[in-house]
């Protein structure tokens, strides 16, 4: 019992704690948020920084990490107000012994002048900068990255290759670019022009995709430069038409008022969608028994949502019955419409009601049985200690 009071009392003073900072969570900010250099002996940068508050309080400016020590800064505080700005100086010894990534932050933090009379506890608001710098590796060494965008069928995808040496050596490479549609079955491969990349230095390079022979649908695209050791990258991107999917709708549905269904509907075209709503007719074999519309929406690309629609229920009587859901949607001066036929069960208030209790008791009955498993292993781990 002593244990519950002390986890309930934590959460209590969790939650408080968490409505305390939602005052401050916007309270600071500053710009920029990521700088990225490669590592030259003696490297000397200077980076302007802007600090935003709506505090008041003055802003202290520090740096952590692993470059802490060359970092230095014309000004150690920014006066309260709505902020402003410093200067923080960056200058890189001759030689730095481990290559690779180096990451040092930027930091700048809300003033407490005074910790006694600040109230039960001090909340000091901060935000941090990166500044990271690259040690080469020595021979050759590359990073690359791989991005696309999903276009409509017909549209050509446009791929961007980063690719990054990181270490001290020049390399010849040949990226390619391999597509597959999502079962693993190989579509074509893109060809890059053979070049070279001198040691620390970037490219991005770019490819086009015709896709007019290509059905909608997601594909992944693998880059990969094999400069004696592999450099890897993927992505996937989709390939959509004027098409709404159902996914997913209502199937138990009471007997003896007005009932709401919901259809879940989700758009495969790469462009708003709009008027998109759906009309069911519900059938006892031939013999239609209902006909209701749903609310009508506008679907955003790839986007999902729920459509709504209400009807009477009260002249059903238990059973399965089929129902013709026909979407209706908009695409530009384009209009389509498809069809799902499915089943949908009726059932009676109570019936409907037993199924909840049924699965509500099952739920509470598998939750019981985990936490007594917890609590078994860990009376388990006490005694194993005490021992």
């Amino acid at each position: 019992m002593e244990k519950r009071k002390n986890v309930r009392g934590v959460w209590l003073f969790a939650f408080f704690i968490f409505l305390f900072l939602l005052n401050n969570i916007f309270a600071l900010g500053m710009s920029p948020a990521r700088e990225e250099f490669n590592f030259k002996p003696g490297f000397e940068e200077k980076i302007g920084y802007n600090v935003f508050s709506d505090t008041g309080r003055d802003i202290e400016i520090s740096a952590e990490g692993d470059l802490a020590q060359y970092v230095t800064f014309n000004k150690e505080v920014v006066s309260g107000g709505k902020g402003g700005n410093f200067v923080a100086i960056l200058k890189l010894p001759n030689s730095l012994d481990e290559p690779g990534l180096h990451r040092t932050f930027v930091k700048v933090a809300e003033k407490v002048v005074d910790e006694e009379l600040s109230g039960f506890f001090v909340v000091k608001v901060s935000v941090m900068s990166i500044i990271d710098v690259y040690v080469p590796y020595p021979g050759r060494y590359l990073e690359i990255g791989l991005v696309s965008k999903d276009v409509n069928i017909g549209e050509p995808v446009e791929f961007g290759l980063t690719v990054v040496s990181r270490g001290t050596d020049d390399i010849d490479i040949s990226p390619k670019i391999d597509i597959y549609d999502l079962k693993g079955n190989s579509m074509e491969t893109l060809f890059f022009t053979e070049r070279n990349i001198l040691g620390q230095e970037t490219l991005k390079l770019k490819k086009i995709l015709n896709t007019t022979n290509y059905n909608p649908g997601t594909y992944k695209a693998k880059a990969l430069i094999d400069y004696g050791i592999p450099a890897r990258a993927e992505t996937e991107f989709r390939i959509g038409d004027l098409n709404v999917k159902l996914l997913n709708y209502t199937n138990l549905i009471p007997i003896g008022k007005l009932e709401k269904f919901d259809l879940v509907v989700e758009s495969g075209w790469n462009n708003n969608i709009e008027g998109v709503s759906a009309k069911i007719y519900v059938m006892n074999g031939s013999r239609e028994l209902a006909q209701f519309e749903t609310s009508t929406t506008q679907l955003t690309p790839w986007e999902q949502k729920t459509l709504t629609g209400y009807f009477d229920t009260s002249n059903f009587t238990e059973g399965i019955y089929d129902a013709n859901i026909t979407l209706r949607y908009y695409g530009g001066q384009q209009g389509k419409a498809n069809s799902n036929m499915v089943k949908v069960e009726f059932v009676k208030g109570k019936s409907l009601k037993t199924w909840y209790i049924v699965g509500g008791t099952g739920l509470f009955i598998i939750i019981i049985l985990i936490l007594i498993k917890i609590f078994h292993k860990n009376g388990t781990n006490k005694k194993r200690k005490k021992k």
